[in-house]
């Protein structure tokens, strides 16, 4: 009998130990670990406290509320910063880099707010936008009327799950996921004398400047705010409204935020496996990373459709000079022209009759190798491999000219079967993925000519400077 009780209390003990772990490593987990163990030993040194915010259902906290424990978990000298992003996902990632910039500025801990995967929400003045962001998402999408109805294609994901946050270790950025984007988030945390909220009643509001003396003008914006005040606030949250534009953050003055601007804007790229894998797929077919040019053509909506074909005459151009030099000391084949005229000829063609891509595909590729020892060569610009982001419908149809003249250039609905899979990987976000591995296959290019003025062209040229500073020899080579 003694013998079975110790047994009983030895799988007893086996089962709390199990337990613990578990939850441990579930608000662990649950926390996006971003955290490397190397830096919170660092800020331990520092004498930094570590924030560590569980999930409601871990039963950690003894409040339902998971903004009602930031204070009592961080300590009452913790100071958080937030802000509220809208518009299409590159225009959140804008506000988000600046926010991230502002977080490490004024030593806050920011509150990341989800981001909306879906179509764009507009900007709407504080605090109607907050408002929007966390109430409209509890209504039923056919009863998403009134000031919710630009939310009816809304879907909000939490940021470490479109970007890869990875970044942000070892550069004294605090951030924590919001959980909820519901109002009573902060409201049961702090008080209103506890949250300074910036004025933020257009979208070009408050231009931020480094320091007092910086006299850049305030262009679309309507004041200025300074750091050299912000620091010295001692609410403990401040919020902010819009982040967005590349130009809301002056900082002359600040080499080192400036580098971090730049650093982040390179380095937060996407962070869906899907993604990454599809467009790497695209990429080796059309020769691998730095075989071929990118292109990024947007033609769908506002000032873009106006301007598209100023747009195309300009990427034209840009194409031409950059693929000339690359060829400008080889030989004129007459085989690059005999390929010129045959694939020119049927290049709209081919996509009407549902002829596979496969045969202009596998052309193009011999194209770009020298035909006695297989190696890759310059080639008659036309017949430069190219990829084309664009938001166009059936590109080959709508633009056929663009076709005719770089006759191997490609786009993502060449590549039936990685959309097909990336569908069928997600029935909710799969076709959210595509313009995601559109803008991912783009940043292999050995060049990139985009959009003016597009936050999805600019997204594309930081993270393609950053893939050939690490393989510069492909850089130089055009």
């Amino acid at each position: 009998m003694r013998s079975i009780k110790f047994l009983l209390a030895g799988l007893f003990t086996v089962l709390i130990l199990a337990s613990l772990a578990y939850h441990f490593d579930l608000g662990r987990n649950w926390r996006n670990g971003r955290f490397q163990q190397q830096q919170q030993q660092e800020r331990q040194q520092q004498g930094e406290q570590q924030i560590v915010v569980q999930p409601p259902s871990s039963g950690f906290m003894d409040d339902t509320s998971p903004a009602a424990g930031l204070r009592r978990t961080a300590g009452s000298a913790e100071k958080y910063l937030t802000f509220y992003p809208h518009s299409g996902l590159h225009n959140q990632r804008l506000g988000l880099v600046n926010a991230l910039v502002l977080a490490r500025a004024l030593n806050r801990t920011l509150l990341l707010p989800e981001l909306n995967l879906g179509k764009g929400a507009h900007w709407a003045a504080s605090p109607l936008l907050a408002r929007r962001m966390g109430t409209c998402v509890d209504i039923p999408v056919p009863k998403r009327k009134g000031e919710c109805y630009d939310y009816r294609r809304y879907i909000p994901l939490p940021a470490s799950q479109v970007f890869d946050l990875a970044a942000l270790d070892g550069l004294g950025i605090r951030w924590i996921e919001r959980t909820d984007m519901h109002p009573s988030y902060l409201d049961d945390a702090f008080s209103r004398e506890e949250i300074y909220a910036l004025n933020d009643t257009t979208r070009f509001s408050y231009r931020i400047y480094d320091m007092r003396n910086n006299t850049r003008d305030l262009l679309q914006f309507e004041y200025r705010v300074d750091l050299e005040d912000l620091v010295l606030r001692d609410e403990p949250l401040m919020v902010f409204g819009s982040l967005f534009s590349t130009f809301r953050l002056v900082l002359d003055n600040r080499p080192d935020l400036r580098w971090l601007r730049d650093y982040l804007s390179g380095e937060l790229g996407f962070n869906n496996p899907t993604v990454l894998r599809q467009a790497l797929d695209v990429a080796a077919k059309l020769g691998g990373p730095g075989a071929f040019a990118s292109v990024h053509l947007r033609t769908g909506d506002g000032v873009f459709r106006v301007v598209m074909d100023d747009t195309m005459t300009r990427m034209r151009q840009t194409l031409q000079t950059l693929l000339s030099d690359t060829a400008a000391n080889a030989p004129d084949h007459h085989q690059d022209v005999d390929r010129i005229n045959a694939l020119s000829s049927n290049s709209t063609r081919q996509q009407h009759n549902g002829v596979p891509i496969t045969s202009r595909l596998q052309e193009c590729l011999l194209a770009q190798k020298h035909p006695q020892n297989g190696k890759r060569r310059s080639t008659h610009p036309r017949l430069q491999m190219i990829f084309m982001a664009t938001d166009a419908p059936e590109p080959r149809r709508t633009l056929p000219d663009l076709f005719d003249e770089f006759v191997c250039m490609f786009t993502l609905s060449d590549f039936q079967e990685s959309i097909d899979q990336t569908i069928l990987s997600s029935q909710r976000y799969g076709v959210l993925f595509l313009p995601l591995i559109d803008a991912e296959i783009a940043t292999y290019g050995e060049v990139f000519v985009g959009t003016p003025r597009s936050t999805f062209s600019k997204y594309i040229e930081s993270r393609n400077r950053r893939f050939l500073a690490y393989y510069p020899a492909i850089g130089s080579s055009s």
